[in-house]
């Protein structure tokens, strides 16, 4: 099992970037270097304040954290404010590139998805799973951090082209705190962010539809999509007329590049899913006297067991450590999980459980996400 602790400061300082000049330090704004940016160090911060070119003579104020002219002024409170809240709640994902809700449709496809972050995150190398309706699990892609930004970057080896692409950011994603991501996902086709539930843990659960020359976003390329592409041939836009779901290339105008797109793709369609998303039906625990250390969760029909996880079920307690399940496996019949935590939880008080809608059935309709669960 791993246990997570929201409170503590990590051993390893930041490499981050400063007014464009490397350094290293803890994270910028964090004065008393206890992990968070709170109004502890806004106090601090005050106290520091010494005037234009003068340098601090308090020795607890460190000019690197804000600037790197040799002086903390009122100039520098801008990035100050900037950096309020960072580690005092868990990071949550705040852009996703393509947009979501948006459709791939020219004739590329996906090479790259980009997910940007409230604040500073340690991102582990196995912390993103990529997998696609028809094509199953995507493997091979390259993952690339920005510090400056706090962007994720994930670019695949090849297009992923005509399917369902499902990205599951997860919750070993920290902040220099040690919060694990809040990534919940209501709604992985048209997702609303920022993420999560303002509680430590959560994946984060996009799912992006690719087709090649599909104008009118219905899942199958065919005359209607030929017909809408014609309607606006040589409108540009802001042109009466245009329709910028007929520019397939997204360059701002429709022209022969998109019939040309449009045109060899006239058959081909989306993987079809069965359009029912699998629920929970159950959730019982087992174990000895108080202890917990076996969750079964039923669900209402038979889910794939290539997304079961240790990670798609977890306990969060009041103080927001969180506890993920040491292994997990399908029931025999396969429309149940069981979860075990070694070792096992001690009484539920005030925890709760929750599972994620990475979780799919076999057509790969996606779980629908339940919320937090009183402890079963």
């Amino acid at each position: 099992m791993k246990w997570i602790r929201p409170n503590c400061f990590p051993l390893l300082a930041w490499f981050l970037l400063l007014s464009g000049t490397a350094a290293f330090a803890q994270l910028p704004g964090d004065l008393d270097a206890n992990g968070e940016v709170d109004l502890a160090d806004a106090v601090q911060f005050v106290g520091c304040l010494e005037g234009p070119k003068v340098t601090p003579a308090n020795a607890n104020c460190d000019p690197g954290l804000f600037d790197l002219d040799s002086d903390i002024d009122l100039a520098d409170y801008a990035g100050f404010q900037n950096r309020f809240g960072f580690g005092v709640g868990p990071p949550q994902i705040i852009s996703f590139t393509p947009t979501p809700g948006e459709w791939v449709v020219d004739d590329t496809g996906l090479t790259e998805v980009k997910i940007g972050f409230s604040e500073p995150v340690t991102v582990p190398t196995d912390s993103v799973d990529v997998w696609l309706v028809s094509g199953g699990t995507v493997t091979g892609f390259a993952t690339s951090y920005d510090p400056a930004t706090f962007e994720l970057t994930v670019t695949f080896a090849q297009p992923l082209r005509d399917d369902q692409v499902t990205v599951v950011v997860d919750y070993t994603i920290e902040d220099v705190a040690g919060n694990p991501l809040d990534g919940e996902i209501l709604d992985p086709k048209n997702a609303v962010l920022p993420s999560g539930n303002d509680v430590n843990g959560g994946q984060g659960v996009f799912r992006i539809r690719v087709l090649q020359g599909d104008a009118n976003r219905d899942g199958i390329v065919d005359m209607a999509d030929e017909t809408l592409v014609d309607n606006s041939l040589n409108l540009c836009d802001g042109d009466p007329g245009f329709d910028a779901n007929a520019d397939l290339n997204a360059d701002g105008c429709v022209d022969a590049t998109d019939a040309n797109i449009v045109t060899p793709a006239i058959g081909n369609q989306l993987p079809a899913t069965d359009g029912t998303p699998p629920v929970i039906v159950t959730m019982d625990s087992s174990g000895s006297g108080s202890e917990i250390d076996t969750v079964r969760i039923a669900f209402s029909e038979r889910i794939s067991g290539l997304r079961i996880t240790e990670q798609t079920c977890f306990f969060v307690d009041d103080t927001g450590s969180v506890a993920s399940s040491a292994f997990a496996s399908q029931s025999i019949h396969g429309d149940a999980a069981d979860y075990f935590f070694v070792p096992p939880i001690v009484g539920c008080g005030t925890l709760t459980i929750n599972v994620s809608n990475a979780l799919t059935d076999f057509s790969g309709e996606l779980l629908i996400l339940p919320g937090a669960q009183p402890c079963p």
